[in-house]
């Protein structure tokens, strides 16, 4: 490939095959700029490395972009589904028939493929990139700053020798301006093949929801849901793309359910007696509107609420808060003149740490069940260096109340202190 013709590559996003012996910082360079690029193309060689182990898991990502495209939304350029996929496009109307008409036939095998897919498709359309590709982007990106560091600094020199009028210098320091960035273009494209299928990803589920009809679901054919981040990944399945005007996770209140920045807390209760027996198991969502789940707390119930911050320092009475619906939930299950006697053991999961209001619920239902064990589980497993995982049983502070490991691994007990 000429020069002209990997220049076209580069801009374009294509990715140019380079051995390992290429990259090689440029021929003129002031001192101090030369040991700092040679350092970061070292660092790089190692990063490729380590995207080369990544590679079955990207061309798998390619396939289902390609199989999404090939669903009717390859025929459409970018330019179209990025204007029917931006936020608040009301002109976009004509814009979604028309892509509508393009998946035509295909629109049942579109949702199909989401369906089979949509944990991963919500892995690479939003900010949660997994822990090994986030680390090599990080440091992809360390080596582009020093890089550019040069740049500039090559730079700065050029202009000093323009204004000297010291052309042999100039043309040396044009030259190695130019290679340097070459080199950065080069090395950009590298990491825009770890990112591409993220940002394809977004603009395409997106379009979808824009196109699509909701899935009709009948929620109580959700049972058995496990007090953990297992049980949330659960809860998401069961209700993707189901209507957002009927079931409110809070990012969007019409169209198909995507959960991409889901910004409110969702929570489990399960609760089994001194034989085993479930006798109380659900989920909530945090909210007034329409949330699925747990019906909202009554007033005048057996738990009392209190005005407590969120982790935006709002302050407000956290009588809807995912975690209080549910605690409310198993008082109502279980008749009050047993609960002073009812051996059991519960574990309340929730995606946040709980707030003041929601610790001081589980402290009110400690009392109103004193034969009741009550675990209490934050947010997603860890993952231990054999890469095994474990439920996350770090200690939490939570708005003045301290939150700290019980005995089971995992588990966290609430204490006033």
């Amino acid at each position: 490939m000429g020069k002209r013709g990997q220049k076209r590559a580069l801009d374009s996003g294509e990715e140019v095959p380079l051995r390992s012996d290429e990259l090689r910082p440029p021929d003129e360079l002031p001192e101090r700029e030369a040991a700092a690029v040679r350092v970061a193309l070292e660092r790089w060689q190692e990063l490729r490395l380590r995207a080369e182990v990544l590679r079955p898991m990207l061309e798998h990502e390619d396939r289902l972009m390609q199989d999404i495209l090939d669903r009717g939304l390859g025929s459409e350029d970018r330019k179209t589904l990025r204007k029917l996929a931006s936020v608040g496009a009301r002109d976009a109307e004509a814009e979604a028939a028309q892509v509508a008409e393009s998946v035509g036939q295909e629109r049942q095998r579109l949702q199909e493929i989401l369906m089979q897919n949509h944990r991963e498709l919500l892995e690479l359309s939003t900010t949660t990139t997994p822990d090994d590709k986030k680390e090599l982007i990080a440091e992809m990106d360390g080596v582009l700053d020093e890089l550019k560091k040069a740049q500039d600094a090559v730079h700065v020199e050029l202009l000093a020798t323009k204004d000297r009028e010291d052309m042999c210098a100039v043309r040396a320091y044009g030259r190695s301006l130019n290679d340097l960035k070459a080199l950065t273009r080069r090395l950009d494209c590298e990491r825009r093949s770890l990112t591409k299928n993220s940002v394809l990803a977004t603009l395409l589920v997106t379009v979808c929801r824009r196109i699509l009809p909701v899935r009709q679901i009948n929620p109580s054919e959700l049972t058995n849901i496990p007090a953990s981040y297992e049980g949330y990944l659960q809860i998401l399945d069961f209700y993707f793309f189901s209507d957002a005007s009927l079931y409110c996770f809070g990012e969007h209140f019409s169209g198909p359910n995507w959960f991409t920045r889901l910004k409110r807390n969702v929570a489990i209760l399960s609760v089994s007696d001194a034989d085993g027996n479930c006798v109380y198991n659900n989920f909530a969502v945090s909210g007034e509107y329409k949330t699925p789940g747990a019906p909202l707390a009554p007033d005048g119930g057996p738990l009392q609420s209190i005005e407590a911050a969120d982790e935006n320092g709002r302050v407000f009475d956290r009588r809807h808060d995912a975690e209080f619906k549910l605690l409310t939930g198993l008082c109502g299950a279980v008749p009050a003149e047993k609960r002073p006697t009812w051996s059991a053991s519960a574990t309340l999961w929730s995606k946040k740490p709980l707030c003041r209001s929601c610790a001081g619920a589980v402290s009110q239902v400690e009392g109103l069940f004193p034969r009741m064990s009550v675990a209490i589980v934050v947010g997603e497993p860890k993952t231990e260096e054999d890469g095994s995982e474990v439920p996350n049983g770090k200690r939490l502070k939570v708005n003045g109340f301290r939150v700290e490991p019980s005995r089971s691994v995992g588990e966290v007990s609430v204490s006033t202190g």
